[in-house]
């Protein structure tokens, strides 16, 4: 009998033996972790819903304030013009102030922003808030993923950023359903004030119970403690010479500002625009069209996620790459419902596979410390796609109609990510 616990009058031990049970502990403390990075990305998610739900509602405003479709563009660039300024200075600002504060402020802001930026009465006012809005979105964005590109535990980056990613890539498809909606059933400045209502209450989520393991995690090791950090992060092929992570970096960059190249001017720009000129879509059914797409991105890309963390980066990238190329120059020719929800299901789906590949990347390649800055970099590189894309690509579209207006995009995502594609192809060879 003394080889086994003492058992109370119904055969169970004690409760003190039983809450010190190492794998109960181990479950609760991955169960914690698990649902804390489900709140920073739902963070990150529900942030880019706030523009996300206005995609439909934009082209509307051209109706409303008697313009032309080269008008979108400035509307749409002006949220990425904002975003491309805070991005590094917010990265480098969390170097000195804490995370989880920083955050909150600047969403509250953006909460009061975009339910106002409904009100606007003139383009130039709109094109204002829409620079706010930018600024304050961008911050929150920049602190989001640094947090979990610090934070993510080093057995599970790749589910981890595949999962942040998906949510945010496909939040804004998600917030198009809910604006859908809501301009079926609320005049068209009610769509801005249904853009906040997730982040709002994803706000309260945290301070009701906050994800205290990301917000714990130091952003700034003084360099006596380096040599402890350091080896969390698991080293990448030829990371020690410096030559070769300079060109990952500015392959990031690249790939960044492909990716937000293709979702300003493609998938808040052209894709709504021809769905209502050649798709025979509705607001609603626009919505529906892209809400559907979140909903197999979210499984795609948390599937993959398994085998990212197996080393499988360059033939998730490059398939999808192509993929994506392929699917916006189909566009034009999807005339009906059906045949542009497929091609858009098609389009949004691999573009989201796409965007996993780097930020797992930055995830094994970035100490903590360093990871505010250089994810301002490469957000910053991917805002500069975001001005120039709808600007770029609603021009062509309006002087020279759609073929070539797709065609600028379906260019842009195969060159900028040739850098990547050619960084991971040569780190496998160097294996």
């Amino acid at each position: 009998m003394s080889a086994h616990r003492p058992a109370t009058a119904s055969g169970r031990p004690p409760a003190d033996a039983r809450a010190v049970d190492p794998a109960d502990d181990a479950g609760r403390q991955r169960t914690s972790v698990t649902a804390q990075t489900l709140l920073i990305c739902a963070l990150i998610g529900t942030t880019q819903m706030t523009w996300g739900t206005i995609v439909p509602a934009l082209p509307l405003y051209l109706e409303r304030f008697g313009a032309t479709a080269l008008v979108l563009g400035p509307i749409i660039a002006a949220f990425g013009f904002g975003r491309a300024i805070v991005n590094i200075p917010a990265g480098i600002a969390l170097r000195w102030w804490r995370p989880r504060p920083f955050l909150h402020i600047v969403c509250w802001l953006l909460v009061i922003v975009t339910a106002a930026t409904g009100l606007s009465p003139t383009v130039p006012v709109l094109v204002a808030a829409r620079v706010v809005a930018g600024l304050l979105g961008g911050a929150a964005i920049t602190v989001g993923f640094a947090v979990l590109v610090a934070g993510a535990p080093a057995d599970r980056r790749g589910r981890v950023m595949s999962t942040a990613t998906a949510v945010q890539m496909s939040a804004g498809a998600l917030g198009a359903f809910l604006g859908g909606l809501a301009l079926s059933v609320f005049p068209l400045p009610v769509a801005f004030a249904v853009a906040v209502v997730p982040l709002v209450g994803c706000l309260l989520w945290d301070l009701a119970r906050p994800a205290t393991t990301y917000w714990a995690v130091p952003m700034r090791v003084p360099a006596r403690s380096r040599a402890t950090v350091l080896p969390t992060q698991p080293p990448l092929p030829l990371r020690g010479q410096r030559s070769r992570v300079t060109s990952l970096i500015v392959a990031l960059a690249l790939a960044s500002v492909a990716a937000f190249f293709a979702r300003f001017a493609g998938e808040q720009g052209l894709i709504p625009l021809l769905g209502y000129a050649i798709g025979g879509l509705t607001p609603f059914t626009l919505g529906l069209a892209l809400a559907l797409a979140t909903i197999v991105s979210l499984g795609v890309v948390l599937g993959i996620g398994r085998l990212l963390d197996r080393g499988g980066l360059v033939w998730v990238f490059l398939p999808s790459i192509v993929i994506s190329a392929l699917a916006m120059l189909v566009f034009p020719f999807a005339a009906g419902p059906v045949s542009y929800a497929l091609v858009m299901l098609l389009f949004l789906v691999t573009a989201c596979v796409a965007s996993v590949v780097p930020s797992v990347l930055m995830s094994q390649a970035i100490p903590p410390e360093r990871s505010g800055f250089v994810v301002g970099v490469t957000r910053t590189a991917g805002d500069a796609g975001a001005v120039v894309g709808p600007l770029v690509a609603l021009a062509v579209y309006d002087g020279f109609g759609a073929l070539p207006a797709v065609g600028v995009i379906a260019a842009v995502i195969l060159l900028g990510n040739a850098p990547l594609v050619w960084w991971l192809l040569a780190s496998r060879q160097a294996r």
